[in-house]
C-alpha cells in the first residue's frame, strides 16, 4: 500500500511542477509580449504624429 501511494504523491508531485513552470513560463512571455506591443504602439503613434505634420 505505501508503494502505491508514493506513486501517487509523486506523480502529484511532477505534476505540480510542471504546472508551476508552465505559470513562469506564460507570464514571461505575457510581459514580453505586452512590452513589445507597447513599443509598436508607441512607434505607431510616433509616425501617425509624424505624418500628420507633414500634411
Amino acid at each position: 500500500m505505501l508503494i502505491g501511494l508514493d506513486y501517487v504523491i509523486a506523480a502529484y508531485g511532477i505534476w505540480l511542477i510542471t504546472f508551476v513552470v508552465y505559470i513562469i513560463l506564460t507570464k514571461r512571455r505575457l510581459k514580453t509580449t505586452s512590452h513589445a506591443v507597447t513599443a509598436l504602439e508607441q512607434r505607431v503613434s510616433g509616425t501617425s504624429a509624424t505624418s500628420q505634420h507633414t500634411k
